[in-house]
């Protein structure tokens, strides 16, 4: 079974996106806008892009089976659950028990939606997509190791599926995986780009040009670039000039190829510790960074004053909700499977699982 290279400028980019997310909320408390309001779209867009793409890069080479798969499902529900939990439980209680003010206003019937990955809320609308798709992620893994003659018309079925989703998706609610499915299936397509077809200098240093191009066309809303980066949502609710555009999703495909590569400027920019810190605690700095903005915006100062106070307190309380409940609970649910699977395999009356090809 190959094993996928880590690749530590994704780690800074994972960062930038929640980076970005939390700068377009500012407004939403009254602080001062200081990106386009709707750059957390592209935020948005680039983990879906990044995770579709993890998906493929960590295990699409690796043959499913029942325990390896077993595997990437508590790893999956150990990254997520936990702080989502939480963080819905504490919202619950705050809003219910004390401030019924308070940003995230979680009752009894959003609280059931929540826990359902059923929410139109923002910010937990988009775990839903995620999570659902953790669950399908597994049979288009089984998909692409399906014996010949028959990978073929498996493949030709999971691209007939996937095509037929893309087309009834805007249909679909904003919360389902069939929504969206077409950014995670992007990000799987630069996986298997890089497996496939192995590029030259010359097409990375284009690649990695037009990326940070992009990118940086969208932070300062470039004109005139900024119809088409930026289009209005009115009569949009479910922002499909942004998440159905197949341009926008590509673009943030390009950028996530373009990390892939190991150069200075990659190394530099999303490889650096500072930004693979911030990647590290960018699940806690998405679904804390508004109820951050939230306390700050009460503070007696100027809404420039709360900004800056706020950004920076969103990334420490961020960081601290990563070494303190991400990182244990992570480990201490992947060390209980650990213990589960020796267990499994010194049961004489059970399967060797060693067998399978599956490595710790």
């Amino acid at each position: 079974m190959s094993t996928a290279r880590h690749i530590p400028a994704l780690d800074g980019l994972r960062g930038f996106a929640a980076l970005i997310v939390m700068l377009s909320h500012l407004p939403d408390v009254g602080m001062p806008r200081i990106v386009h309001h709707r750059l957390g779209d592209y935020g948005v867009m680039l983990f879906f892009t990044l995770s579709g793409f993890l998906m493929g890069h960590l295990y699409l080479r690796q043959k499913p089976s029942l325990q390896s798969i077993m595997r990437y499902g508590v790893a999956r529900a150990a990254r997520i659950l936990p702080l989502y939990l939480l963080v819905i439980l504490l919202s619950y209680g705050v809003f219910t028990y004390a401030d019924p003010h308070f940003i995230y206003q979680v009752d009894g019937r959003e609280l059931l939606r929540l826990v359902t990955m059923t929410s139109s809320r923002p910010i937990f609308w988009s775990i839903g997509p995620e999570f659902q798709y953790y669950f399908l992620f597994p049979l288009i893994w089984i998909a692409f190791h399906v014996r010949p003659p028959n990978r073929n018309i498996a493949l030709l079925g999971l691209t007939t599926s996937i095509t037929l989703i893309f087309a009834v998706s805007a249909w679909m609610p904003g919360f389902s995986v069939f929504s969206k499915l077409h950014i995670f299936v992007m990000g799987m397509g630069v996986a298997l780009i890089l497996w496939t077809a192995p590029s030259g200098r010359a097409l990375q240093w284009v690649a990695t040009a037009c990326a940070l191009g992009f990118l940086v066309s969208l932070l300062l809303a470039a004109q005139p670039l900024a119809p088409f980066l930026f289009p209005s949502t009115r009569g949009d609710p479910k922002h499909l000039h942004y998440y159905g555009d197949l341009a926008k999703i590509a673009l943030c495909a390009l950028v996530i190829y373009s990390a892939t590569f190991e150069n200075r400027v990659n190394s530099g920019i999303w490889g650096n510790g500072c930004m693979r810190r911030l990647g590290a605690s960018s699940f806690s700095l998405y679904l804390l960074h508004m109820p951050t903005l939230y306390l700050a915006a009460r503070l007696p100062f100027s809404p420039w004053t709360q900004a800056a106070c706020a950004i920076p307190l969103s990334l420490t309380i961020a960081a601290l909700s990563c070494r303190f409940v991400e990182r244990p609970t992570n480990q201490a649910i992947r060390q209980t499977l650990e213990r589960w699977f020796k267990r499994q395999n010194a049961d004489p009356r059970l399967p060797d699982w060693s067998r399978a090809g599956i490595r710790r």
